[in-house]
């Protein structure tokens, strides 16, 4: 036994006991100076000083005297002095009751466990506490190991650390998308990112944008507590992150994250080469699909029936790419997993590739379902945003068509996409994701302005002349306001909202463009004039000075 050297409850749990061991009743900052095994034969308390941990295994003490409970063993125990008892088994109401009215803590482990590793263990880290944190690390890593080799899931994994250190693990993708999260005692859950707090998991990407860690080993604190990141082939796969507010990492849980990262990211390379080998049927069929011409036809459905994609629904066509500050051209086909990954997150049944250094993807898409296009349209800005993110010297756009169905119609769908992509590049927006549907009147005044500029100009003139004239010289916002108004729909309290004045003040300045325009608001046809020339006022602005 050791005078001075001591260790509390909360420690054995986390670095000497199994697993399944947990504190059904006391003080988890207990302090023990030994542990001691009861003996089922006299001396049943051998070398018993005061202060340890008793260590009891009622089915050996059963068998020696058949009448005995836990609770006696308890209440004889806490009069020789233990601090505590650690029992084999379940334990029932009474040896609870018995335990909190002596004031003994009672820690309860596995029927199956050996006692004398038991033992072992927890003297060991009395006695050397550093060499034991080390050497429960590795037992913990021998642990997941054995996890993953028996395909084990990844919050069970994430499950196994969280109870080692006692703190949450949360595994993020490479985009900082939850993938699945474990907290000590609450179980362990899969994530389709949807279930993390909004603002959390804003600050953690946006600290992913600035100083995610990348080198494999590295731990970096972040708005999460602690993160380290998870490289697949080397490349950042995912981040693995320990919960933690401390100002500093405890050493054990330094080890625990370390040894925990690398076989998650095991785990992750698994898991995608799995999904990449699936996936990768699709990929080849899209750029199958996309070289093809219409007389492949029933080739190009067998073969996307095999890839097991339903070519007779509905889909969206998305179309992803670069291009450089000099507007050249540049591959994202390194990226096409990501795409991949976040559609399989979501769980979405549609097929992602690579054609002439763009990412093609088609997304399931519900017509009956209102909300089913806003919400792809803010799935793709999202996802562009992440790629822009992994792509930082590029400038990256996504085009998105109109749903179709039908090989033949989703390949017209996937011109809509990258139309839209060519479109919004001419009036100068290089970063953004376009719906194909939006630019139906660009593309009518593209096409006026390459066959009849002086017209266009002179529309323009005609009608926003004596506005952008008075917001030059009386520096005011005119034109700005009148845009504010069209795009709320007429509606003057959204618009006043919107342009963040007062309602009345919008109300003047409207009556001033009819005023200098000439043109009555209230009339149909002078709107779409005003409107129209708000438009053209976009197509003129790309020209060249």
């Amino acid at each position: 036994m050791s005078d001075k050297n001591t260790a509390t409850l909360q420690s054995l749990l986390r670095y000497s006991l199994p697993l399944g061991a947990n504190l059904a009743a006391g003080d988890p900052e207990t302090q023990v100076n030994w542990a001691v095994t009861i003996r089922a034969q006299p001396p049943a308390f051998p070398d018993i000083y005061g202060g340890e941990l008793a260590l009891v295994s009622m089915d050996v003490l059963r068998s020696f005297d058949s009448r005995l409970t836990l609770a006696n063993v308890l209440r004889q125990l806490v009069e020789v002095g233990v601090n505590a008892v650690l029992a084999t088994g379940s334990a029932d109401a009474q040896a609870i009751q018995a335990a909190n009215k002596c004031g003994l803590s009672l820690l309860l482990v596995p029927a199956e466990t050996s006692l004398t590793s038991v033992e072992r263990a927890v003297n060991s880290l009395i006695l050397n506490q550093s060499a034991r944190l080390t050497e429960r690390a590795i037992e913990i890593q021998r642990q997941l190991t054995r996890l993953a080799a028996e395909n084990r899931d990844l919050p069970s994994l994430l499950q196994v650390m969280s109870r080692s250190t006692g703190k949450p693990l949360v595994a993020h993708d490479g985009a900082g998308q939850l993938l699945a999260q474990a907290l000590p005692y609450g179980g362990r859950r899969r994530s389709n990112g949807q279930n993390q707090n909004p603002a959390q998991l804003a600050d953690f990407q946006r600290w992913l944008g600035e100083e995610s860690p990348s080198l494999p080993g590295a731990i970096s604190a972040s708005p999460l507590g602690y993160t380290t990141a998870l490289q697949v082939e080397k490349r950042v796969a995912g981040y693995l992150s320990l919960v933690d507010s401390a100002a500093s990492l405890a050493e054990f849980d330094r080890l625990v994250l370390t040894y925990g990262a690398d076989v998650c990211a095991i785990e992750m390379a698994k898991n995608r080469a799995i999904a990449s080998a699936v996936e990768q049927t699709r990929g080849d069929w899209i750029q199958m699909w996309l070289s093809g011409s219409p007389a492949d036809e029933d080739l190009l459905r067998a073969r996307a029936q095999q890839a097991g994609f339903a070519a007779g629904a509905a889909y969206v066509a998305v179309v992803f790419r670069a291009i450089s500050e000099a507007g050249q051209s540049r591959t994202l086909e390194a990226l096409v997993p990501l795409v991949r990954d976040d559609m399989s997150r979501r769980q979405l049944e549609g097929a992602v590739g690579s054609y002439v250094e763009t990412i093609v993807a088609l997304y399931p898409i519900d017509e009956a379902d209102s909300n089913s296009l806003p919400r792809l349209r803010s799935l793709v800005e999202a996802l562009r945003d992440q790629l822009a993110t992994r792509a930082p010297r590029e400038q990256v756009a996504a085009g998105i068509s109109r749903p179709a169905a039908g090989l033949s119609m989703l390949r017209d769908a996937y011109r809509e996409a990258k139309d839209a992509i060519g479109i919004a590049s001419q009036l100068g927006d290089h970063e953004d994701a376009t719906f194909y549907s939006d630019l139906k009147l660009y593309q009518l005044l593209l096409a006026l302005k390459e066959r009849n500029l002086p017209h266009l100009q002179q529309f323009h003139d005609d009608a926003l002349g004596p506005l952008v004239a008075h917001d030059r010289n009386k520096r005011s916002e005119l034109v700005r306001t009148l845009a504010g108004f069209f795009a709320a729909n007429g509606n003057l309290a959204r618009a006043a909202q919107e342009l963040d004045v007062h309602r009345n003040t919008l109300v003047y300045r409207l009556e001033r463009i009819a005023e200098l325009t000439k043109l009555d608001l209230d009339d149909a046809d002078n709107r779409l004039i005003l409107h129209m020339a708000l438009k053209t006022q976009r197509v003129l602005a790309t020209i060249p000075e």
